[in-house]
């Protein structure tokens, strides 16, 4: 059931500890998709190259709600926060290698501190590809740097002039772009936008300057504030094995109020139909029963739409668009609020890019995937993880279940 103005272009970890994102590098194909799929103001699938999965889909919240407030497309550089989340975790001086997980509260964090930044404006070279190469360059130069190269020790790490000078070698920044950074933090990192940094003259968008919009209750006209404000607005709500139907209720709400809804979930890639069925592009139990376990990992990204059947055995199918302003439709979403009504899945917006042959995505939705109640209730098996980071399918000894939690807008 797609609704009018449904589905915004908006991601895993649990909300107390960082965790990496189910993402892996592969090519770099991309395609010029629109994502013209629904009526409201959403930005373009992107890729990610390397574990920040949270940080796309902070920018695809982002990104939705400026544009619901001000018409504007601000493509945010998630390469700008990258660089300000590496730079603090190693300026504490023990990091030996770089964890690129993180998580909704980490997000918030990096852009309090240091505000946000158009993509052009800061890796221009991010702008003409759908994935980020320069961000898994800096992460392979920057592990160096601390493995045997000028951040090997402590106290170099801690030396924030260094780690600046290491950290813009790494991203290529240009001799403007580093003079830039220094302007408004300091050599040293000794200002933020916390405290007495500004931004006059430069690229750089404080969070309490950012238009945004969006609703502060079921039934309440979307207000325009700033990304400061919904970042302390907006909540973390999470699953668990008492009243989920209560859970999913909260979701529609803010679904038929076209809110971005942020999702963390588990991954099993095993459990993802690549093969031309009807289950094509989604992940469900019957695939996972059939491959067994497969390469697994946290992930964080946005929910677009769902498909549910009501108490009827009508079904309000995803991608269908419903209009509330007709009363006959609005029955139906009124309906689909029924307890009795059960959700198949709900449809999320990815951050794996929109044109790669081993994400097979929802049916006509490159860059989108379907996640069946079955799967993200499960539970599945959680497997132990290799010292090379892969997954050690032969030893699952955990039962899990994939869908962790969602943020959700003030009032839902």
């Amino acid at each position: 059931m797609k609704l009018r103005s449904l589905s915004l272009s908006l991601l895993l970890a649990l909300a107390a500890a960082a965790t990496g994102c189910a993402g892996e590098v592969g090519d770099n194909t991309t395609t010029n998709d629109e994502n013209e799929i629904v009526n409201v103001p959403q930005t373009d699938v992107e890729r990610q190259s390397i574990g920040n999965c949270w940080l796309y889909a902070h920018a695809s919240w982002a990104e939705s709600m400026h544009k619901a407030a001000t018409g504007e497309d601000f493509d945010v550089s998630q390469s700008y926060w990258t660089y300000w989340h590496w730079f603090d975790q190693i300026a504490g001086g023990f990091s030996s290698q770089i964890s690129t997980g993180g998580n909704y509260t980490t997000a918030n964090n990096i852009v309090r501190k240091y505000g946000l930044m158009a993509e052009k404006d800061f890796v221009f070279a991010d702008t003409l590809n759908e994935m980020s190469n320069r961000q898994k360059t800096a992460l392979d130069t920057l592990n160096e740097s601390l493995k045997s190269g000028a951040l090997q020790d402590t106290a170099s790490r801690r030396d924030k002039k260094k780690l600046r000078e290491e950290m813009d070698r790494a991203w290529g920044l240009s001799p403007e772009q580093s003079a830039m950074l220094d302007q408004v933090f300091g050599e040293t990192v000794s200002r933020t936008l916390t405290g007495s940094a500004s931004v006059a003259g430069t690229p750089i968008v404080r969070a309490q300057d950012f238009d945004v919009s969006y609703s502060l209750g079921p039934n309440r006209a979307p207000v325009t504030r700033k990304l400061s404000q919904a970042m302390s607005d907006w909540r973390q709500v999470y699953y668990s094995n008492g009243d989920r139907r209560g859970f999913l209720l909260r979701v529609q709400k803010a679904l038929h109020a076209e809110q971005p809804v942020i999702i963390t979930w588990f991954v099993d890639f095993n459990a993802m139909e690549n093969r031309d069925n009807e289950l094509r592009g989604s992940f469900n139990m019957t695939t996972l029963g059939e491959l067994g376990p497969g390469s697994q990992g946290g992930h964080m990204t946005v929910l677009q739409d769902y498909q549910a059947k009501l108490a009827d055995g009508t079904l309000l199918e995803a991608g269908v668009t419903l209009d509330p302003t007709k009363p006959s439709d609005k029955r139906l979403l009124d309906r689909a609020l029924d307890t009795r009504t059960e959700i198949q899945f709900l449809r999320v917006k990815n951050s794996w890019g929109a044109a790669r042959p081993d994400r097979a995505f929802a049916p006509g939705m490159p860059g989108y995937h379907d996640l069946y109640l079955d799967y993200l209730n499960g539970p599945v098996k959680r497997c132990t993880t290799k010292a090379d980071g892969s997954t050690d399918t032969s030893n699952c000894p955990f039962d899990h279940t994939p869908l962790q939690n969602v943020v959700l807008p003030p009032g839902y």
